[in-house]
């Protein structure tokens, strides 16, 4: 099933690659001020290395709950868990499209770069507006449809024939030819530091399932289900077409 594949590719993503934690935390702090984390519960839908787990509970989240499909991310997520001595975090297996917890269980839902991965985005997305209470935020990054799309799926579907004992060779050779590119050409800098270029491109093309959306459609979904929108950020990177557009939004 595809879901599986995607929970073995980031059995080795985030294994062993770890985003920077100061980097994260930055990021992080656009979006949530200190006081709105503090003794709320929060849960990390997709929280692959559980750095961003890691952030809330160090702001003071009464309780964070990180969940994943993939094994080999949790471990990873557990071992930081007990590098940093947190007691109110945990993190446990489970898919975002069959949330175990009841209705209005969290106050916060950070979903970065999630939903995308999953067969069905947008039940997804209702599973996480499930579990939210009323006047909750949810934090959702998708990656952006653009006119290049079509091109870097191209890519990514000739790539995925490849061994994949050749992929991480092979991010590492399309970063070292596309390092230049980048310099000169970027449009900004990336919202979310902290990640090296090879790591992306291994993210961008080798992953198994990657939606793509516009902005206004997954805004007007959230719109559809009860949620304002309070700040939007709509590329993350340094090429639209490579960038999540970001959405906090709160459920009324």
């Amino acid at each position: 099933m595809k879901k599986e594949r995607v929970g073995k590719f980031y059995d080795v993503v985030w294994t062993k690659y770890i985003p920077e934690y100061s980097a994260s935390e930055q990021h992080l702090e656009i979006f949530f001020a200190d006081e709105e984390i503090r003794n709320k519960r929060v849960l990390d839908a997709g929280c692959g290395t559980g750095i961003f787990s890691i952030i809330f509970a160090s702001k003071g989240a009464s309780q964070v709950m990180g969940t994943d499909i993939s094994q080999g991310s949790l471990e990873t997520a557990r071992s930081l868990k007990q590098k940093f001595n947190l007691q109110n975090v945990e993190f446990r297996e489970e898919d975002t499209l069959q949330l175990p917890f009841e209705d209005d269980s969290f106050d916060i839902v950070w979903a970065w770069g999630t939903v995308h991965h999953t067969t069905n985005p947008f039940k997804a997305i209702d599973e996480l507006a499930r579990v939210l209470r009323r006047g909750g935020s949810l934090l959702l990054a998708v990656y952006r449809r653009t006119k290049l799309t079509f091109l870097h799926e191209i890519i990514r579907k000739i790539l995925l024939q490849t061994p994949k004992k050749s992929w991480t060779a092979l991010s590492k050779v399309f970063a070292f030819f596309l390092a230049p590119v980048v310099l000169m050409f970027k449009k900004r800098e990336k919202s979310r530091k902290g990640e090296k270029l090879e790591e992306l491109i291994l993210d961008w093309y080798f992953v198994p399932i990657r939606h793509y959306y516009y902005p206004e459609e997954i805004q007007k979904f959230l719109e559809a289900k009860g949620f304002e929108v309070e700040k939007f950020l709509p590329a993350s990177g340094r090429f639209d077409s490579t960038s999540n557009f970001i959405l906090k939004a709160r459920k009324k």
